[in-house]
């Protein structure tokens, strides 16, 4: 896996945006310390501790593009430190972004910041390339997802407020339909645009539908990435939703044209949510890639020892046996 690749496909979208200088600096600082890498074997040792410096400037530059967007504010009068601080505080990065932030500050960061003396080995050149890398890819996930959260509730609140049509209507129905009406219309904004493909970013996607949820709904409370026990294992859900008294689970599916597979895939994923987190509703959703395909809803009963699960699936139209 080339993860500097992966970098670099991910920054495309931040191409014009008041974030691209500072993804491109960071994309560079992680190219110069994995060139110190190699030079290392042929011309000295001290490159190696020269990597880690070069890393170093590429965790805090992630740092302040994440402060940048996460936020809204210029990071540029914030130190690392007060960056890192406002982080821990109020709790900003998800659970699996937090815990690569944790492991690189320890492990590099921290050391190599508070000893002018410390030199560094070969593996652990290698080792700190590898763990800035895969931190700053699943950073870039997350603000991917909430530059798209904005965008999209930016867009959708300069709408009409007449949004629903007969808003009595939406507002008699339970929660659970009230999320599938807003399921059927960001479906038919994006088929409008032409705007979504196989190609679209994960991230990308899930950041659109929670901007355009919490717009046109705000009483809704969208949580993404959810985190849940499950025996030994730790769940993620795509999206929790509540309102009021009322909870849905949402599995979020990209666009794909094994719609048949993805969407029994998720029903079992969406299952093991529902009996884990003791919630009985839930949806499959994944848009159309095209105008000409029907959108296809469906209702699923299961029973489990905690009781009856609902989940409904809404994607193009195919056939669920």
């Amino acid at each position: 896996m080339d993860l500097l690749k992966l970098i670099k496909t991910k920054a495309k979208l931040f191409d014009g945006t008041s974030s691209e200088r500072g993804v491109d600096a960071i994309i560079h600082h992680i190219e110069i310390s994995e060139s110190h890498y190699e030079l290392g074997k042929s011309n000295g040792e001290h490159l190696y501790t020269d990597v880690i410096y070069r890393t170093n400037q590429a965790f805090e530059g992630a740092l302040k593009e994440a402060f940048r967007v996460l936020t809204g504010s210029d990071p540029s009068k914030k130190s690392p430190h007060e960056i890192e601080k406002h982080f821990e505080s109020n709790k900003l990065l998800k659970e699996r972004v937090l815990a690569q932030f944790a492991t690189y500050r320890t492990d590099w960061r921290n050391k190599s910041t508070h000893d002018y003396q410390l030199f560094f080995s070969s593996q652990e050149a290698l080792l700190a390339i590898v763990s800035v890398s895969a931190f700053f890819n699943i950073l870039l996930d997350q603000i991917t997802e909430k530059r798209s959260f904005d965008l999209e509730k930016e867009k959708v609140l300069r709408r009409a407020k007449g949004f629903f049509g007969d808003g009595n209507v939406y507002g008699s129905m339970g929660f659970m339909q009230q999320i599938i009406e807003l399921l059927k219309l960001f479906s038919d904004e994006l088929r409008e645009e032409g705007a979504i493909d196989i190609s679209v970013k994960e991230y990308e996607l899930l950041g659109r539908l929670a901007g355009f949820i919490s717009a046109a709904d705000p009483d809704i409370v969208i949580s993404t990435e959810q985190a849940i026990n499950y025996g030994s294992r730790r769940l993620m859900m795509d999206m929790l939703l509540k309102k009021g008294d009322g909870s849905v689970i949402l599995e979020l599916k990209r666009p794909s044209v094994e719609f048949t597979r993805r969407a029994r895939e998720g029903m079992e994923q969406l299952k093991h949510y529902l009996v884990a987190s003791n919630i009985s509703q839930g949806i499959v959703y994944a848009p159309a890639l095209t105008k000409q395909v029907e959108k296809d809803y469906r209702e699923s009963f299961i029973d489990v020892p905690t009781g009856e699960l609902k989940i409904a699936t809404l994607t193009p139209a195919m056939l669920i046996e």
